[in-house]
């Protein structure tokens, strides 16, 4: 079953899809919540996905293990997920075998690691973590490595020996492990990681800033389907990309359907958070995959991924010839208008 992002972005969705003409391209996608995902929502309310002909139906995940089981059931087609996600379950390194033969690559970006390390409010520093326990969506893949980096790098604390590590899912789960005393710090994406240093949680190092370039969420297809939907695919990318685009341009817009999405933040959040989504590590532009942060992202799973090996070549976890085409061509829905 679907669970939509939010109220608002359901309404959209089914208003967008009710005025497409029969023989739209139908895209299932499967995403983390999080202001990321604002290029998804601009394209709705600015009519991109009607304009190529896109019909869109999307859900959030509890986890990225979650996801991985459902897109290799076939239940979505699309899915925003970590890069580094791809790039375990292709070399054996996740916290779960494929259900099958490796057949996922990404196809084009998001954003450059627009999260932060936080912790308690007893936390006042590296060295209080060392001997605690941390929470991390999934143990040997994603936010979890770039968060063993940063307490390497910052903290000189190595994984499972100066600390523990426990596996919980999502921000939510991540924050209410914190809450709950289960462990004293963890990745957050934004703009969560704004909206609860109101609650007493400490911000204690910004990913993007710790790693400079480096490639957070890609977008996600298998294989074998991008091959048989590359139809379907190329209207999706052309509408993305228009969003993102329109991003960077239009501050106010961004920050109205931020808020309208988000309904818990404030006018004072979204000004502190469009900076980040339009500067370094925050969205990329042109929603292009950002090939210098793909090659940090497999230095630090070359350190942190078992069993250990080189990791490479790029082309093996991504392929952007199938956004390459799709910007190359011109919409035919579009042409019709």
């Amino acid at each position: 079953m679907f669970r939509k992002l939010s109220l608002a972005a359901a309404s959209a969705c089914m208003l967008a899809c009710a005025a497409l003409p029969t023989g739209a391209a139908e895209i299932r996608m499967m995403t983390f919540g999080g202001a990321t995902n604002l290029p998804v929502w601009i394209a709705q309310e600015k009519g991109f996905f009607e304009k190529e002909g896109v019909k869109l139906t999307y859900a959030q995940t509890n986890g990225s293990v979650e996801q991985i089981k459902g897109f290799y059931e076939g239940k979505f087609d699309v899915i925003s997920t970590a890069f580094d996600n791809i790039v375990a379950y292709a070399e054996g390194q996740s916290d779960i075998p494929l259900p099958g033969p490796y057949d996922m690559v990404a196809f084009m970006g998001v954003h450059g690691g627009m999260n932060s390390l936080m912790t308690r409010a007893d936390i006042n520093g590296y060295a209080d973590i060392k001997g605690k326990t941390v929470a991390v969506d999934a143990l040997k893949s994603g936010y979890g490595i770039v968060l063993y980096q940063i307490l390497k790098q910052r903290g000189k604390l190595t994984v499972d020996k100066d600390y523990k590590v426990i596996s919980v899912g999502n921000t939510d789960k991540r924050l209410e492990a914190m809450r709950d005393n289960k462990a004293v710090a963890a990745i957050i994406g934004a703009p969560t990681d704004i909206e609860v240093q109101k609650q007493g949680f400490k911000l204690l190092a910004d990913a993007a800033k710790e790693l400079g370039s480096y490639q957070g969420s890609a977008m996600v297809v298998r294989t074998s389907w991008a091959k048989d939907h590359e139809a379907d695919l190329a209207p999706f990318i052309r509408a993305v990309v228009a969003a993102t685009d329109l991003i960077f341009k239009d501050k106010e817009l961004s920050i109205a359907v931020l808020r309208k999405h988000i309904p818990t933040m404030t006018q004072e959040d979204a000004e502190k958070l469009y900076p980040r989504l339009v500067g370094p590590g925050g969205l990329i532009p042109h929603s292009a995959m950002d090939i210098k942060g793909v090659k940090t992202v497999l230095k630090i799973r070359e350190t942190y991924g078992e069993p250990k090996k080189k990791m490479g070549p790029i082309s093996r976890y991504v392929d952007t010839s199938y956004y390459k085409r799709a910007l190359a061509q011109t919409s035919p829905a579009a042409a019709k208008k």
